[in-house]
């Protein structure tokens, strides 16, 4: 027997009401480590920018210092938002894949949001 779990119900009900909009989806994942952040066209079949902690770009912008987490995701969310302004993207939905709009996930849309990306 299968045993769907709380955070995979979560990010089914979100995905779902987020490809009826037809926007450009912006995707959060967070390990215990790690913040990961791409763009997907709608439906998910094409990566148009990504960015996460482990990037070449992340590591010379935090310069070898130590950050912490909260510190790290807002980092990924503002060397992300460079990208897209790069890009001329403005206007994106937010995808927090199941985890809650708390901690790292909202330090990555609130660091996007601040850099004047509409999510």
């Amino acid at each position: 027997m299968y045993i769907v779990s709380a955070c995979d119900r979560r990010k089914t009900k979100i995905r779902k009401k987020i490809l009826n909009q037809n926007k450009l989806r912006l995707t959060v994942y967070k390990s215990n480590k790690h913040i990961y952040a791409q763009l997907f066209l709608s439906n998910g079949s094409e990566v148009l920018a990504s960015m996460s902690s482990l990037d070449k770009k992340f590591k010379e912008a935090s310069s070898n210092n130590k950050l912490s987490k909260m510190d790290e995701a807002y980092l990924v969310g503002n060397l992300l938002s460079d990208v897209l302004k790069s890009k001329n993207i403005l206007n994106v939905v937010f995808d927090r894949s199941g985890f809650k709009f708390h901690g790292r996930i909202k330090a990555v849309a609130d660091s996007i949001k601040n850099n004047g990306i509409k999510c």
